[in-house]
This record gives structure tokens, sequence and C-alpha cells, in this order.
């Protein structure tokens, strides 16, 4: 993966479903779908603690501020 997509996550603070479906709908949007598979494996695998979601999320998506 060269260039990541842009995610703007704007939802409660440490609310992981919020950042699960943003990160999904960002790699949709890009049409990365062998990326989102990876990524919702990774997710579930390594369990869904906010912390340990930030980590794997960035791997796949650019975090930028909400405009």
């Amino acid at each position: 993966m060269c260039d990541k997509p842009k995610c703007s996550y704007y939802g409660e603070s440490n609310d992981v479903h919020a950042l699960i479906g943003c990160v999904i709908k960002t790699l949709d949007k890009a049409k990365m779908n062998k990326e989102k598979l990876e990524y919702i494996r990774k997710i579930n695998r390594d369990g869904n603690m906010f912390d340990s979601a930030i980590k794997t999320s960035s791997k796949y998506v650019e975090f930028v501020e909400a405009e």
C-alpha cells in the first residue's frame, strides 16, 4: 500500500465501534477491498480495545482533522 486514504474520525473519544466503522467506510470509498478485509480480520483477531484499534487502523489510513 503506497498512499493511505485519509480518514476523518470525529466520533466520541474512545468509541472503538465508531472508529472501526469510519476506517471501514474510508477503505470502502477508496475501493481498497483487499485491505478492508485484511483490516477487519486484524481488528477481530486483536480485539476491540481502543488503543490497539488505533494502532491497527493507522497502518491502513491516515487520520486527519475533520473539516
